[in-house]
């Protein structure tokens, strides 16, 4: 160990004593894990079928107003919520209604400046995304700036996104260049038209990654999976780290090896960084497959997904002494991490946490990996209320991590839009509201 600085005795000769180097804050982060992926959300997944999208899956043709893709239930994803439109079939547009609820879940109120989707933080609320198939570019200019940026802020910031034809196309660019209504997350990747309409097409499986989950295995091609206007990717137009997870081949009863699609990526993913959500799409409709390879192919999509949510990231480090503000504050259900680096061990730590408002904070504290309330931490203050202190007696020298957590969350309820039609579906907030635009906290830590 190095020694910075040698201490007088103040009735004695000069005595050397040993004092442990003093890390910088870019030193200690250094030292914080990169391994461990957030965990913390409000709930699984929202799943968009707003304005100009098919809210729902199509059974024999026809668009289910309100049901889910199947392959929530067979992952065990199912804590969900989602705007579904007023409009079954996006030939009809959409209403003035729903534009005005979408508006209010994507860019937010004054109730809930962030948006449904993200944190007061900017952190993502859910751990995925999904986007319905329909149409790409109108459901953009829906959205408008405000709201498709927040989806750019949900991925960069951690959180999945799954999307079905429409979902693929918003996800990148539109063919022609221009991302001003669409999404980007993709980072400028571009898709062409397959020419396929209302059929179905084989997809073969160039990857094995799906092997790891439900399947399908590397080499095998799935047959009939429906596609209505999809597109594929653009092999010349996709960004460095894309992974191609399968490809097109036949249209129904057709021999499409001279199409412009054949051969060409069907299912592909991409991961921008460690602190960004991954990305799976796909050009066709297998989210309406309830049962076989097909269900089992759109189960895959949304385990990659997940399990490629963003990693943990630090807030900030705690030095002796300093207090530091939080504000905006945390939101319903989040966990915000700091870490304290001690250089030798210590006669005791105290962490105290003071919050404002009637909601319930907790603290959490854990050597050497993130204090997630379910990680085993070594230490804990979770009682009700919004002031925590953890005091821990002795204690080794090392990288402490600390967890605060708001427990308090909103009570939600399902509204059907068009009850009399029994058409459209959104969520309403009600109870302790002000912990979406984030409780402002103050957290200390001091040791001797």
């Amino acid at each position: 160990m190095l020694t910075i600085q040698s201490c007088r005795q103040e009735d004695g000769p000069d005595t050397p004593v040993d004092v442990p180097e003093e890390l910088s804050e870019d030193q200690i982060l250094q030292l914080v894990r990169t391994d461990q992926i957030n965990t913390a959300y409000y709930k699984d997944i929202f799943l968009d079928g707003g304005c100009e999208l098919n809210p729902g899956i199509k059974a024999n043709g026809v668009v289910i107003n309100g049901r889910l893709p199947y392959a929530l239930r067979n992952t065990g994803i199912t804590d969900s919520e989602y705007f579904l439109s007023t409009v079954n079939d996006v030939g009809d547009g959409y209403t003035e209604s729903d534009r005005s609820i979408q508006a209010e879940l994507f860019s937010g109120t004054e109730e809930d400046l962030n948006g449904v989707l993200l944190y007061p933080d900017g952190e993502p609320r859910f751990r995925l995304f999904y986007c319905f198939g329909g149409h790409s570019g109108p459901h953009g200019r829906t959205l408008g700036e405000s709201g498709r940026r927040n989806v750019r802020t949900f991925y960069k910031n951690g959180g999945s996104y799954v999307g079905s034809c429409a979902g693929a196309y918003l996800a990148g660019k539109f063919a022609s260049g221009d991302v001003s209504s669409y999404f980007n997350i993709w980072e400028n990747g571009n898709m062409k038209g397959t020419g396929v309409g209302n059929s179905s097409i084989d997809i073969e499986f160039c990857s094995d990654i799906f092997e790891n989950y439900y399947g399908p295995l590397n080499k095998t091609t799935i047959s009939g999976v429906r596609h209505n206007g999809g597109g594929y990717m653009d092999v010349n137009q996709a960004p460095i780290g894309t992974e191609v997870i399968a490809l097109f081949r036949n249209e129904k009863g057709k021999d499409s090896s001279k199409r412009g699609f054949y051969g060409q990526p069907a299912i592909w993913a991409y991961k921008a960084s460690e602190t960004s959500g991954r990305l799976v799409v796909t050009g066709s409709h297998p989210e309406d497959a309830a049962s076989g390879d097909i269900l089992n192919l759109t189960s895959s999509m949304f385990k990659y997904a997940w399990d490629g949510s963003g990693i943990v990231k630090v807030k900030a480090v705690l030095r002796n002494g300093d207090l530091i503000p939080m504000n905006p504050g945390i939101g319903d259900l989040q966990c915000h991490h700091f870490v304290v680096h001690l250089n030798r061990d210590v006669k005791n730590l105290v962490v105290e946490l003071q919050g404002s408002g009637d909601y319930d904070l907790e603290l959490y504290l854990k050597k050497d990996n993130f204090a997630f309330p379910l990680n085993d931490p070594d230490f804990e203050s979770s009682g009700p209320g919004n002031r925590q202190t953890i005091s821990t007696g002795p204690l080794e020298k090392g990288l402490w991590y600390v967890t605060v957590r708001c427990a308090t969350t909103v009570e939600s309820q399902e509204i059907v839009t068009d009850a009399q039609r029994g058409l459209g579906r959104h969520f309403v907030y009600s109870g302790k509201t002000g912990v979406l635009n984030g409780v402002p906290y103050n957290i200390t830590a001091t040791w001797e």
